[in-house]
């Protein structure tokens, strides 16, 4: 239960940082910061779609987000390692990075970018973090899933 708390907190303050962030831009819409000519910008846009801005009416992405944050809740709580500090980190990525883009959904009606680097599609810090939390998962799968051993279950009977 306490590595479920620090999966909330790690995940609260995370959204905090995202909603700060997409607030900054949203207030100054008009204002672009050129970090790196040609290649690295920071301004703001508006993504009514999902990745890549395909077009899937709001109430729709919504849905399908609190879905999959339920049911990535629930395989994690059976199948991950909670104990251990990288599963905790992974879990409050995927977590604040889904629910910082759903808070935008549901009172904005569309999300909040405003990374732009060179010809990839504008994104914001809760799908950089989505993007870290899959990355880590992948990378580590072995340390941090729960892994049955189907040996020991067959000539134990377990």
């Amino acid at each position: 239960m306490k590595n479920i708390f620090k999966i909330i907190i790690g995940a609260a303050i995370l959204i905090v940082v995202d909603q700060l962030s997409k607030y900054f831009f949203y207030t100054n819409s008009s204002e672009v910061i050129e970090v790196v000519k040609n290649f690295f910008t920071l301004q703001y846009t508006e993504n009514t779609g999902v990745a890549f801005s395909i077009p899937i009416p709001s109430q729709i992405t919504v849905l399908i987000s609190l879905t999959l944050i339920i049911v990535v809740a629930y395989l994690s709580k059976i199948h991950m390692k909670l104990e251990k500090s990288l599963s905790i980190i992974i879990l409050a990525l995927f977590f604040s990075g889904a629910l910082g883009n759903v808070i935008d959904r549901i009172f904005k009606g569309f999300v909040i970018d405003f990374i732009s680097i060179w010809k990839w599609p504008v994104f914001n810090l809760a799908d950089t973090y989505i993007v870290i939390a899959v990355l880590l998962f992948i990378v580590f799968y072995d340390k941090i899933m729960e892994v049955k051993n189907k040996k020991n279950d067959r000539t134990t009977g377990k």
